[in-house]
């Protein structure tokens, strides 16, 4: 089954929500159900997606269906589409409804949480008639919403050359510490270097997020491996199992030093440089920005310059 190289290939919205459906949910029989059409319907549906494309989609098999290599290209791209399409259709709804602009902002948690409530508060105070649509991610899949064009703006933890053709802005520089149990060795000490705590068991947030990263890469520059007891979703959750002797770990200092007087640990410096960790606004082009990304880039530089 082959198509011409130079005949266009034509596909319609309908028959690529099914396919999503169909690949998302494993078989023709359950994507039937989520979009409410019957298994032959779905399984039309497809089989011209294929005759279109040219080759197979699909690998066939007793246990439901699996997206073959063109498959999958076909299916990330739809997806990309349909969010593409509904983002459109829910702008153009806000406007209708008098709503003056759109703002998408994708951010790591140190930002979400520490720094950006405020921020954000103050903005949509100054700016009622903008709405702000913002999803928490790791700082890569910051960096890659933005390539992708999924958000306008994003907030991360990157090295500025790993970024390619992004443009940046400096943000804030957040400084990491080891927050250690009250009674803890270390506990007495100003300062320590990452290699000393390195025989100790940490309280980690997810695997795959930027400070874990960073202490994966430092304890391998030493030799060692990190040493990770018990993995939690929050700053709160660090704090809480470091406060009860379970580990030590490792915060941005803006997030430990409201609560260090309070709880059962010790926050001490880190001495090394990777601890002093640049945030940065990031846009594929900030000229290009929609208006109201750019008022939010112009307030969040603002809000930073007078913090």
């Amino acid at each position: 089954m082959r198509v011409a190289a130079d005949r266009p290939v034509r596909f319609d919205m309908e028959s690529l929500r099914i396919f999503v459906a169909v690949i998302e949910e494993g078989s023709i029989a359950a994507a039937s159900g989520r979009t409410h059409l019957v298994a032959s319907a779905v399984s039309k549906r497809v089989s011209d997606l294929e005759s279109d494309a040219g080759t197979p989609l699909l690998y066939r098999h007793s246990r439901g269906v699996q997206a073959t290599p063109a498959g999958e290209a076909l299916y990330h791209h739809a997806r990309r589409l349909i969010e593409h399409l509904q983002q459109i259709s829910d702008e153009l709804s806000e406007y209708s409804e008098g709503l003056r602009g759109h703002a998408r902002i994708y951010v790591n948690f140190t930002a979400m949480v520490q720094y950006l409530p405020g921020a954000l508060h103050s903005f949509l105070r100054a700016n009622p008639e903008v709405r702000i649509d913002m999803v928490e991610k790791t700082s890569d899949e910051v960096v890659q919403a933005i390539v992708s064009g999924v958000a306008d703006l994003g907030i991360c933890s990157a090295a500025t050359d790993s970024l390619g053709d992004l443009q940046w802005h400096p943000y804030r520089t957040d400084k990491l510490v080891l927050i250690v149990p009250s009674d803890h060795p270390l506990a007495a000490r100003a300062s320590v270097s990452f290699a000393e705590a390195l025989d100790e068991d940490f309280v980690s947030m997810p695997y795959g997020t930027s400070i874990p990263k960073l202490c994966r890469a430092a304890a391998e520059r030493t030799g060692k491996r990190l040493r990770v007891r018990i993995e939690v979703t929050s700053f709160e959750g660090v704090r809480n199992m470091v406060s009860a002797g379970l580990g030590i770990g490792v915060l941005p200092e803006g997030s430990v030093v409201p609560y260090r007087h309070a709880a059962s640990f010790r926050v001490v410096e880190l001495d090394e440089p990777w601890s002093l960790r640049p945030l940065l606004i990031i846009a594929r082009n900030f000229q290009t920005l929609p208006m109201p990304a750019r008022l939010l880039v112009d307030h969040l530089e603002s809000g930073h310059r007078t913090a």
